[in-house]
């Protein structure tokens, strides 16, 4: 099945995730990043990601034109920084309805280089609650961004999650939540994570299970192969023999002489597409 790239927009708190998911999914993207916002990825994923730096929409709209066809995915971390950053720009020479409509115009103009860049393309942002506007009306909660755009940007992209918290899942406890709710905006066209809500804090294994080919690090292209066996076997066991089957599984890849970063990640996979997997079976198997 030939899917086209998904874009991809995923807000929630500093520090909840987001990037170092993003490192976790995406080994050979392009990230679009301010200096020293990677470090997670550094020190958790083990490996420095491809970067770029841009200081407005403008700028990276360039950047997709020009790279989209040489990496799999270019992930913009933070989108709201890069909305904050062009706003301030262009409030130097334009101001009221010309401001917003400039702003509005690039915005759009990113977005048709990302629709059509040969890529998946993901945008990290920051969260804001839901508010009222000056008329009345009420805004539902969603990226932090400028005027009316955290309603218009979600509104292009094919996946819209927010992040979430759960303590009890573990090792991993972030979360993307994705629910049709008055007070949030969430949307999954692919039909994947609104069948999860929550899902694990996954995107490449979300996008998998909806049938895009997520690329591993040219290092790890063992990866899949242990991901899938492991995974199946969990789905096989039940949810109860988790801990025990990965426990046993992280100590075969130690002691085979992997290093503890990369069973992590190979693990994390393996558990995160067995509760994928679980959560759409019994979505299926019932129409309520």
């Amino acid at each position: 099945m030939n899917l086209d790239p998904a874009l991809v927009l995923v807000y929630g708190p500093s520090g909840s995730g987001k990037t170092t998911d993003c490192g976790y999914s995406f080994p050979n993207a392009l990230f679009i990043a301010t200096r020293g916002s990677l470090q997670s990825i550094r020190s958790v994923c083990g490996y420095t990601p491809a970067t770029s730096e841009a200081r407005t929409i403008t700028e990276a709209t360039k950047l997709i034109q020009k790279h989209g066809s040489e990496y799999d995915a270019i992930v913009v971390d933070d989108f709201s920084l890069l909305v904050e950053q062009t706003f301030a720009s262009l409030e130097k020479k334009l101001r009221g309805f010309a401001l917003w409509g400039k702003l509005r115009d690039e915005t759009l103009g990113f977005r048709n280089a990302a629709r059509y860049a040969n890529c998946h393309v993901v945008l990290n942002c920051w969260e804001q609650g839901p508010k009222s506007r000056d008329d009345g009306s009420r805004v539902r909660g969603g990226p932090m961004l400028s005027g009316r755009l955290p309603e218009q940007v979600p509104a292009l992209c094919d996946m819209v999650l927010r992040c979430g918290h759960e303590p009890m899942r573990k090792p991993w406890p972030g979360t993307y939540l994705c629910a049709y709710t008055p007070d949030y905006v969430m949307k999954d066209r692919f039909g994947i994570a609104a069948k999860l809500s929550p899902a694990p804090m996954n995107i490449a294994e979300l996008l998998r299970a909806a049938g895009h080919v997520i690329s591993r690090r040219p290092e790890y292209e063992w990866q899949e192969e242990i991901v899938e066996e492991v995974a199946t076997r969990l789905v096989v066991e039940g949810a109860g023999s988790d801990a025990s089957t990965v426990t046993e599984w992280y100590n075969k890849l130690i002691s085979g002489g992997l290093d503890a970063v990369a069973a992590r990640w190979t693990l994390r996979d393996s558990l995160d597409r067995a509760v994928i997997k679980r959560a759409i079976a019994a979505h299926d198997a019932s129409f309520f």
